[in-house]
């Protein structure tokens, strides 16, 4: 071990009162033995008492010496136990060699379950769970740094307990062995908030679409669903305009109502038909969420979206589907009705003969039941739909 700059300070002042006291002293011995014609006895015993009072002087001088560094070192010893035993991260030395846990204090005490005398007849093997064992003794063996940020590590408790620690450790000499001493901040929820976010993100990635675009509408992220769909690989949408997917089949008036929203800061939702790499159009269901930096100003947009081409595809087909049949039934009505008017208007005819008499009433009673039959069918048919053909012709007629 060397002395440090400071530790030489003793021995100095000693050296130095030293050559001080041989090289003045039997000179001012002789020096008042001549001014005052000192007898050759007292001369011997000022000598002697010289010797006595130098020994006693250096004595002194080094009581005081040794007390304050002595002092200074109880200073030091106290300030490291004080930062040691009372700083709120769980803290503990080990010996490297051995494993063996030296020094713990109460915070690691608390965060583990032992007391901190039982914390000092464990290793630093008893703290982890069979899993992270092997981890460590390979962590260990090659581990070079003074001072080392170890990362994240799964620990247990006294009482079996799993929770997720933040390790930071540097080397130290303690009681004369090689040890480090180690840092181990709980980080349990942080890690276990990590996790769910990242279960909860790979299932919107395999289920949604997922894009982050600039103010400016620029894409700066995009998921891998969003690619499947689109046909684009990432690196041909990084920094692209979200223009790149218009179909052209929505209005101006709609796109100047969505940045007006989301640039207000309010989440806007819609379905949206949009064209694919390949020029195939595909519809999404899609919800736009405005991000706020820490001013609560917008600065990017989350779009989280669906794919529902199928859904909207069948829907579409449902509705001409629809649309067809109320035609039908409403064109069928009509050209059924007016012969069947007709046919019952030419049976007056017949009133004015005797003959047909029995024809007659056959022939309305099969126009009334054939009435009968279209008004049922009308019936049937949604109101909403004859009312809209209605109107549709109308606007036809006018137009």
């Amino acid at each position: 071990m060397k002395l440090e700059e400071k530790d030489w300070l003793i021995p100095l002042i000693y050296l130095s009162a030293g050559i001080i006291w041989i090289g003045l002293s039997d000179a001012l011995l002789f020096f008042f033995a001549d001014k005052f014609n000192l007898e050759s006895e007292l001369i011997t015993t000022l000598s002697q008492l010289k010797g006595f009072f130098y020994v006693a002087l250096t004595t002194a001088l080094l009581y005081y010496l040794i007390h304050r560094k002595t002092r200074s070192i109880e200073l030091v010893k106290n300030d490291f136990m004080r930062l040691f035993q009372d700083n709120p991260n769980p803290m503990l030395i080990f010996e490297l060699s051995s494993q063996n846990i030296l020094l713990a204090n109460r915070s690691a005490s608390i965060q583990y379950g032992y007391s901190t005398e039982e914390m000092t007849h464990l290793t630093v093997n008893d703290l982890r769970p069979e899993s992270e064992k092997e981890k460590l003794q390979s962590f260990l063996k090659n581990i070079k740094e003074e001072f080392a940020d170890c990362g994240d590590w799964l620990h247990q408790d006294k009482f079996g307990n799993y929770f997720y620690v933040n390790i930071f450790s540097h080397t130290t000499i303690y009681k004369g062995k090689e040890c480090r001493i180690v840092n181990a901040i709980n980080v349990n929820k942080k890690i276990l908030a990590e996790i769910e976010r990242e279960k909860f993100e790979t299932a919107l990635d395999r289920a949604a679409l997922v894009f982050v675009t600039g103010i400016n509408g620029n894409i700066q992220e995009v998921n891998s669903e969003f690619c499947k769909v689109s046909g684009y690989s990432k690196n041909e949408l990084i920094g692209k305009p979200i223009e790149i997917l218009e179909s052209g089949y929505h209005s101006p008036k709609l796109w100047n109502e969505m940045w007006q929203n989301i640039k207000a800061g309010e989440i806007w939702r819609a379905d949206i038909k949009s064209r694919n790499k390949a020029g195939d159009f595909y519809w999404v269901d899609i919800v736009i969420s405005p991000i706020k930096n820490h001013h609560g100003e917008v600065y990017k947009f989350l779009t989280i979206s669906y794919d529902i081409t199928v859904k909207k595809s069948l829907e579409i087909n449902q509705q001409k589907l629809l649309d067809d049949f109320t035609e039908y039934a409403f064109q069928t009505s009509h050209e059924l009705r007016g012969p069947l008017t007709s046919m019952m208007g030419l049976t007056t005819l017949f009133d004015k003969y005797d003959d047909p008499a029995y024809l007659v009433d056959k022939l309305k009673a099969t126009a009334e039941q054939m009435d009968v039959v279209i008004r049922k069918m009308n019936d049937s048919l949604s109101r909403t739909a004859l009312s809209l053909i209605q109107e549709k012709r109308k606007d036809q007629s006018s137009g």
